[in-house]
Protein backbone atom coordinates (compact mmCIF):
# COMPACT_ATOMS: atom_id res chain seq x y z
CA UNK A 1 0.00 0.00 0.00
CA UNK A 2 1.36 3.18 -0.59
CA UNK A 3 0.55 5.83 1.91
CA UNK A 4 1.81 9.71 2.32
CA UNK A 5 2.28 11.40 5.65
CA UNK A 6 1.81 14.73 5.28
CA UNK A 7 3.29 16.85 8.73
CA UNK A 8 2.67 16.42 12.11
CA UNK A 9 5.16 15.72 14.85
CA UNK A 10 4.46 12.85 17.61
CA UNK A 11 1.56 11.62 15.60
CA UNK A 12 3.78 11.27 12.42
CA UNK A 13 6.41 9.32 14.11
CA UNK A 14 3.35 7.31 15.57
CA UNK A 15 1.75 6.29 12.23
CA UNK A 16 4.87 5.70 10.80
CA UNK A 17 6.00 3.20 13.06
CA UNK A 18 2.74 1.37 13.05
CA UNK A 19 3.17 1.48 8.83
CA UNK A 20 6.43 0.54 8.26
CA UNK A 21 6.92 -2.32 6.87
CA UNK A 22 7.96 -4.55 3.20
CA UNK A 23 3.78 -4.29 2.66
CA UNK A 24 3.83 -0.54 2.37
CA UNK A 25 5.77 2.10 0.63
CA UNK A 26 5.79 5.05 2.89
CA UNK A 27 5.89 8.80 1.51
CA UNK A 28 7.00 11.42 4.40
CA UNK A 29 6.25 15.14 3.70
CA UNK A 30 6.89 17.57 6.40
CA UNK A 31 7.49 21.85 6.26
CA UNK A 32 9.24 21.56 9.87
CA UNK A 33 13.27 20.98 8.23
CA UNK A 34 14.07 20.04 11.96
CA UNK A 35 11.47 18.05 12.27
CA UNK A 36 12.35 15.89 9.30
CA UNK A 37 15.93 15.65 9.90
CA UNK A 38 14.41 14.19 13.47
CA UNK A 39 12.50 11.23 11.68
CA UNK A 40 15.53 10.91 9.13
CA UNK A 41 17.25 9.81 11.92
CA UNK A 42 15.05 8.24 14.14
CA UNK A 43 12.87 6.33 11.76
CA UNK A 44 15.95 5.63 8.87
CA UNK A 45 13.11 7.13 5.95
CA UNK A 46 13.57 9.46 3.54
CA UNK A 47 11.67 12.63 4.10
CA UNK A 48 10.85 15.54 1.62
CA UNK A 49 10.91 19.18 2.97
CA UNK A 50 7.89 21.25 2.08
CA UNK A 51 4.04 22.17 2.36
CA UNK A 52 2.19 19.62 1.29
CA UNK A 53 -0.34 22.08 0.39
CA UNK A 54 1.33 23.07 -2.54
CA UNK A 55 1.26 21.17 -5.60
CA UNK A 56 5.34 21.14 -6.63
CA UNK A 57 5.73 19.64 -3.16
CA UNK A 58 3.20 16.99 -3.66
CA UNK A 59 4.52 16.28 -7.58
CA UNK A 60 7.79 15.97 -6.31
CA UNK A 61 6.72 13.56 -3.72
CA UNK A 62 5.04 11.61 -6.24
CA UNK A 63 1.69 10.99 -4.71
CA UNK A 64 0.04 10.20 -8.22
CA UNK A 65 -2.68 7.67 -7.52
CA UNK A 66 -1.32 6.65 -3.86
CA UNK A 67 -3.56 4.70 -2.01
CA UNK A 68 -3.75 6.57 1.31
CA UNK A 69 -3.06 10.53 1.74
CA UNK A 70 -2.93 11.57 6.07
CA UNK A 71 -2.76 15.07 6.86
CA UNK A 72 -1.29 16.19 10.08
CA UNK A 73 -0.77 19.86 9.80
CA UNK A 74 -1.90 21.90 12.96
CA UNK A 75 -4.00 24.14 11.57
CA UNK A 76 -7.39 22.55 9.92
CA UNK A 77 -7.00 25.02 6.68
CA UNK A 78 -3.84 23.13 5.86
CA UNK A 79 -5.00 19.63 6.17
CA UNK A 80 -8.55 20.70 3.80
CA UNK A 81 -6.11 22.47 1.23
CA UNK A 82 -3.77 19.37 1.19
CA UNK A 83 -6.22 16.74 0.98
CA UNK A 84 -8.15 18.39 -1.85
CA UNK A 85 -5.57 18.82 -3.52
CA UNK A 86 -4.17 15.36 -3.44
CA UNK A 87 -7.33 13.96 -4.03
CA UNK A 88 -9.02 16.41 -6.93
CA UNK A 89 -5.38 16.79 -8.72
CA UNK A 90 -3.58 13.82 -7.86
CA UNK A 91 -6.23 11.03 -7.69
CA UNK A 92 -5.45 9.99 -4.29
CA UNK A 93 -7.42 6.89 -3.16
CA UNK A 94 -8.66 8.04 0.31
CA UNK A 95 -7.47 11.39 2.13
CA UNK A 96 -7.56 11.43 6.12
CA UNK A 97 -6.89 14.47 8.07
CA UNK A 98 -7.23 15.93 11.32
CA UNK A 99 -8.90 18.77 12.70
CA UNK A 100 -8.85 21.21 15.93
CA UNK A 101 -12.52 22.26 15.36
CA UNK A 102 -14.70 19.65 16.00
CA UNK A 103 -17.26 21.55 13.67
CA UNK A 104 -15.16 20.89 10.58
CA UNK A 105 -15.39 17.33 10.73
CA UNK A 106 -19.04 17.27 9.11
CA UNK A 107 -18.17 20.29 6.96
CA UNK A 108 -14.93 18.70 5.58
CA UNK A 109 -16.59 15.24 4.78
CA UNK A 110 -19.40 17.19 3.01
CA UNK A 111 -16.46 19.16 0.77
CA UNK A 112 -14.87 15.55 -0.20
CA UNK A 113 -12.24 14.52 2.08
CA UNK A 114 -12.90 10.80 2.86
CA UNK A 115 -12.19 10.30 6.67
CA UNK A 116 -11.93 13.68 9.00
CA UNK A 117 -10.56 12.96 12.65
CA UNK A 118 -11.15 15.40 15.63
CA UNK A 119 -10.27 13.73 19.01
CA UNK A 120 -13.30 15.90 20.55
CA UNK A 121 -15.36 15.06 18.20
CA UNK A 122 -15.02 11.69 18.84
CA UNK A 123 -15.17 12.33 22.72
CA UNK A 124 -18.51 14.00 22.38
CA UNK A 125 -20.16 11.49 19.95
CA UNK A 126 -18.99 8.66 22.18
CA UNK A 127 -20.38 10.65 25.29
CA UNK A 128 -24.17 11.46 23.56
CA UNK A 129 -24.32 7.56 22.35
CA UNK A 130 -23.52 5.65 25.69
CA UNK A 131 -22.48 7.13 28.74
CA UNK A 132 -19.80 4.45 30.29
CA UNK A 133 -16.37 4.38 30.59
CA UNK A 134 -15.71 3.07 27.69
CA UNK A 135 -16.79 5.81 25.52
CA UNK A 136 -14.51 7.73 26.82
CA UNK A 137 -12.08 5.36 24.79
CA UNK A 138 -10.95 7.25 21.57
CA UNK A 139 -12.49 5.35 18.72
CA UNK A 140 -11.36 5.35 15.00
CA UNK A 141 -14.02 3.18 12.42
CA UNK A 142 -12.13 2.34 9.35
CA UNK A 143 -13.48 0.76 6.14
CA UNK A 144 -16.69 0.91 6.20
CA UNK A 145 -17.11 -0.15 10.07
CA UNK A 146 -15.51 -3.64 8.72
CA UNK A 147 -12.31 -2.83 11.99
CA UNK A 148 -12.03 -0.33 15.03
CA UNK A 149 -8.79 0.76 16.64
CA UNK A 150 -8.86 1.51 19.95
CA UNK A 151 -6.57 2.79 22.64
CA UNK A 152 -7.02 1.59 25.24
CA UNK A 153 -4.72 2.76 28.60
CA UNK A 154 -3.74 0.30 30.99
CA UNK A 155 -3.95 1.01 34.74
CA UNK A 156 -1.83 -1.02 37.17
CA UNK A 157 -4.36 -2.71 38.75
CA UNK A 158 -5.23 -4.85 35.65
CA UNK A 159 -4.61 -8.59 35.26
CA UNK A 160 -2.50 -8.07 32.42
CA UNK A 161 -0.23 -5.21 33.76
CA UNK A 162 3.56 -6.59 34.18
CA UNK A 163 3.11 -9.64 32.13
CA UNK A 164 4.24 -10.74 28.60
CA UNK A 165 1.64 -10.50 26.03
CA UNK A 166 2.29 -14.63 25.06
CA UNK A 167 1.11 -14.87 28.85
CA UNK A 168 -2.38 -13.08 29.08
CA UNK A 169 -3.99 -15.55 26.32
CA UNK A 170 -5.09 -12.59 24.56
CA UNK A 171 -7.94 -12.95 22.25
CA UNK A 172 -7.55 -14.02 18.87
CA UNK A 173 -10.32 -12.26 17.33
CA UNK A 174 -8.25 -8.56 18.31
CA UNK A 175 -4.52 -7.82 17.47
CA UNK A 176 -2.51 -5.70 19.98
CA UNK A 177 -1.23 -3.18 16.61
CA UNK A 178 1.38 -0.89 18.95
CA UNK A 179 1.72 0.15 22.09
CA UNK A 180 2.17 3.50 22.70
CA UNK A 181 4.60 4.03 26.38
CA UNK A 182 6.72 7.10 27.44
CA UNK A 183 6.14 9.08 23.64
CA UNK A 184 8.32 5.88 22.54
CA UNK A 185 5.95 3.56 19.79
CA UNK A 186 6.29 -0.29 20.48
CA UNK A 187 5.22 -2.84 18.27
CA UNK A 188 4.65 -5.43 19.74
CA UNK A 189 5.14 -9.31 19.83
CA UNK A 190 4.75 -12.44 22.00
CA UNK A 191 8.02 -11.21 24.16
CA UNK A 192 6.62 -7.96 25.42
CA UNK A 193 5.35 -6.82 28.36
CA UNK A 194 2.75 -4.92 28.74
CA UNK A 195 3.43 -1.87 31.44
CA UNK A 196 1.16 -0.21 33.67
CA UNK A 197 0.22 3.04 31.99
CA UNK A 198 0.88 1.96 28.38
CA UNK A 199 -1.72 2.76 25.82
CA UNK A 200 -2.61 -0.34 24.05
CA UNK A 201 -3.87 0.08 20.33
CA UNK A 202 -5.93 -3.04 19.57
CA UNK A 203 -7.53 -3.29 15.97
CA UNK A 204 -10.35 -5.57 16.03
CA UNK A 205 -14.83 -6.14 14.23
CA UNK A 206 -16.52 -3.30 15.65
CA UNK A 207 -18.80 -5.96 17.46
CA UNK A 208 -15.74 -7.46 19.26
CA UNK A 209 -15.30 -4.13 20.92
CA UNK A 210 -16.88 -4.45 24.61
CA UNK A 211 -15.68 -8.24 24.87
CA UNK A 212 -11.99 -6.55 24.44
CA UNK A 213 -13.21 -3.62 27.00
CA UNK A 214 -14.04 -6.57 29.28
CA UNK A 215 -10.66 -8.45 28.74
CA UNK A 216 -8.27 -5.74 29.22
CA UNK A 217 -10.22 -4.13 32.07
CA UNK A 218 -10.00 -7.54 34.28
CA UNK A 219 -8.43 -6.55 37.37
CA UNK A 220 -6.43 -8.77 39.72
CA UNK A 221 -7.84 -10.81 41.70
CA UNK A 222 -6.91 -10.09 45.58
CA UNK A 223 -4.52 -12.09 47.60
CA UNK A 224 -6.03 -13.76 50.55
Amino acid sequence: MRIVIANGSKQASFIISMFKSKENQLTVINSSRSFANELVHKEHIPVLVGSPWRKFVLEEANVHDADVFISLSEKDTDNYASCILAKKVFNVKKCICVVNNPENVELYKKLGIDSVISSTYLLAQSIKSESSMESLMKTLTLENNKIVVLEIPVLSKYRIANKRIMDIDFPKYASIAAIYRNFTVLIPNGQVAIKPKDLLLVCCAPEDQKKIFNFIQQEERAKK
